[in-house]
């Protein structure tokens, strides 16, 4: 793994980044799960525009 794809909806725009060396040893679950508790607030409405959708492969 070494890109994140950043896809925003509302200005319709992809965006690459390098991946945070404190996510190069997470895949899957543990990946999802780090990156919504770093960006997400805590108070944030399941449907709101703060939330996020995160996708990520297993580390097979």
């Amino acid at each position: 793994m070494s890109k994140i794809i950043r896809v925003n909806m509302t200005q319709k725009e992809v965006k690459f980044e390098e991946v945070a060396d404190k996510y190069t040893s997470l895949g899957g679950r543990a990946l999802t799960s780090q990156l919504i508790a770093d960006e997400v607030p805590a108070t944030c409405d399941a449907l709101g525009p703060f939330n996020k959708l995160v996708i990520a492969p297993g580390l097979l």
